[in-house]
């Protein structure tokens, strides 16, 4: 009885020994392992490689997702029937493709940067274009607002680089672009047709210098487009001045209260100061001439403007330097300037305004 007793404690040990050694050398669960990589693909996505590489990421969390279901698999396993094999396996896909991802999105946004950059400075000279040469002129609502809704995408695209938050300006960049081009475009268009009288402006430009310089005297042209005064003496150039014109000044003056400053060749028919005008000096020119009459009375029969009368009292007059084309249709200049202008004319003196002296190539590279 001693005999089978103690052969059964011996039993009873090696099977306790067994299943200690089998214990002891069981692998643990890859645990630390599985937190790393779902640690690593939360930082990636953080990162926004799910933006950059979504298909990478998706495999990655696929694998990861796979690796959970393993382990749990084996952990329902006895502890000596465990294999974690398979789990790290799916672990190091998943960390694999996590890696994939993030050098993918590292690259993309390093190549998004370099061209977005030259793309912002591309809309920012377009910007700075439209402002330089025509933020100023009388254009529709649309083109305006166009202009508007680009400058403000174009600086939301701009903070949205500085953040590095590349793909946000991808797309508001985009339409900056292709907003300001609308504005581009309808400020072009506008310009075409009123620039088609350009060689009669350089026609009249020439013939004032030359009377100047056969007469030895005094000529004045202002050049709408350049806001311009020139004063010629003897053929030449002797001063020019800074004009403000009429709100509406594309286009000659064809009615009454329309806001346009008028186009022709004229001249002074009297020299106001004092009580005499409302604005510090003032140089009366003769307002309508005989072809602004003509043009107002054909335009009134073909029914292209209203029958509001043609206007007069069109000056050259102080009060100027206010920065903007704010006048009725008149041309004003600071008094200081209109003081030093006052010493070189007198009643009779040629004044002609023209739209521009330069043609739209000339001013708008187009």
């Amino acid at each position: 009885m001693k005999k089978i007793l103690f052969i059964l404690v011996i039993l009873l040990f090696l099977t306790l020994s067994t299943f200690a050694a089998l214990y002891i050398l069981s692998p643990n669960p890859p645990l630390s392992s599985l937190e790393l990589c779902h640690r690593s693909i939360a930082t990636a996505k953080e990162q926004e490689a799910e933006k950059y590489a979504p298909s990478l990421i998706k495999e990655a969390e696929i694998f990861y997702e796979g690796a959970k279901e393993a382990l749990q698999k084996e952990n329902e396993k006895a502890f000596f029937l465990r294999n974690y094999k398979t789990v790290i396996q799916l672990v190091e896909s998943a960390s694999s493709k996590t890696d994939e991802a993030v050098k993918k999105m590292t690259e993309d946004k390093a190549n998004l940067s370099e061209s977005l950059l030259k793309k912002l400075e591309l809309v920012s000279h377009k910007i700075d274009h439209f402002d330089e040469n025509y933020a100023d002129l009388p254009l529709n609502k649309k083109a305006r607002k166009d202009f508007t809704n680009a400058k403000l995408k174009y600086l939301e695209s701009k903070k949205a680089y500085e953040r590095k938050a590349y793909l946000l300006v991808v797309n508001n960049l985009d339409e900056a672009n292709n907003l300001i081009s609308k504005s581009v475009d309808a400020a072009h268009a506008h310009l075409s047709s009123y620039f088609a009288d350009l060689s009669k402006w350089k026609r009249w430009h020439q013939e004032t210098v030359d009377w100047s310089r056969k007469n030895g005297s005094t000529a004045i042209v202002v050049d709408k487009f350049a806001q311009t005064c020139y004063v010629y003496k003897d053929g030449k150039e002797i001063r020019r001045f800074n004009a403000e014109l009429g709100q509406n000044w594309i286009g000659t003056k064809k009615f009454r209260g329309d806001k346009a400053t008028p186009e022709g060749k004229y001249f002074i028919t009297k020299k106001k100061s004092g009580s005499q005008t409302t604005y510090y000096k003032a140089l009366l020119i003769n307002y309508p001439n005989d072809e602004d009459k003509a043009r107002y009375s054909a335009n009134v029969r073909n029914g292209s403007i209203p029958k509001k009368g043609i206007g007069n009292l069109i000056e050259l007059h102080g009060g100027g330097g206010k920065g903007l084309n704010w006048t009725d249709g008149c041309v004003a200049l600071t008094n200081d300037d209109m003081d030093r202008l006052w010493n070189y004319v007198s009643t009779g003196t040629p004044i002609t305004i023209v739209g521009s002296l330069r043609s739209l190539h000339e001013i708008n590279g187009k």
